[in-house]
């Protein structure tokens, strides 16, 4: 028998395919959810879980009184970042918003972590990653600042950009480098919660660390992006 969280992956797969193939063209409606459990013989967790996952994607609107709208024929794509240069790294940053959930002293865990020196202050920020449009959470992220280069709590929910980019325009220290590991992790219980998504779900977890001119590591971070929402894309050339 399937897992209960590949069910409703396999049955949005059927359903884009099928919005896909032109079976259901812009304009029309899905099955109800209850169509989909008796055809499909899945549960009403299931079918709406599937129809999340299509409305994410940009392929249907939920409307009340109406059903499933299918508003495109090809999903919009999860969040994509470049890789290889600083700037494809900072221009994650650019296209979403941080929403801070906590602002104060670093937690000790998180130095070993992300290997930060804990002799240092540092300061903590929770929060999560949204695109700059809203909607749903792309990733959970906990970042360490070095103290005496953190932003005030108040600048941060009218800033646009990196934070690495705050510190850079208002002490002047810049990104020198950016050490970037990646790892596929499967999401927690509260994480899971936190970005509306399922326990056990795919995710990958990104570690970055950014270091000065001078090699010393003043920013760091730890952000857990639910699998089929991030992609990363690198270009090679000789």
């Amino acid at each position: 028998m399937s897992a209960p969280n590949s069910l409703y992956r396999r049955l949005a797969d059927e359903l884009r395919k099928a919005i896909a193939s032109g079976q259901y063209p812009t304009g029309s409606l899905l099955p109800t959810e209850s169509d989909l459990c008796a055809t499909h013989q899945v549960s009403r967790h299931t079918a709406r879980d599937a129809l999340r996952i299509l409305t994410d994607e940009g392929l249907i609107e939920r409307r009340r009184g109406a059903g499933s709208v299918v508003i495109a024929a090809k999903p919009v794509g999860p969040f994509s970042q470049g890789w290889g240069e600083i700037g494809d790294i900072l221009q994650y940053a650019r296209d979403t918003r941080l929403v801070i959930q906590s602002y104060g002293v670093a937690d000790p865990a998180d130095l070993v972590a992300m290997g930060l020196d804990p002799t240092l202050d540092w300061i903590g920020i929770d929060g999560l990653r949204v695109r700059a449009s809203g909607g749903r959470p792309l990733a959970h992220t906990r970042i360490c600042v070095r103290a005496d280069l953190a932003p005030p709590r108040a600048a941060l929910d009218d800033w646009p950009h990196a934070i690495a980019e705050y510190i850079a325009r208002h002490s002047g220290v810049l990104a020198a480098t950016i050490e970037q590991d990646i790892s596929a992790i499967k999401l927690s219980r509260d994480l899971a919660k936190r970005l509306h998504e399922h326990a056990g779900d795919p995710a990958l977890r990104t570690r970055r660390r950014y270091g000065d001119a001078s090699g010393h590591i003043y920013q760091a971070s730890i952000s857990i992006h639910p699998g089929e929402h991030f992609t990363y894309s690198m270009s090679v050339s000789r």
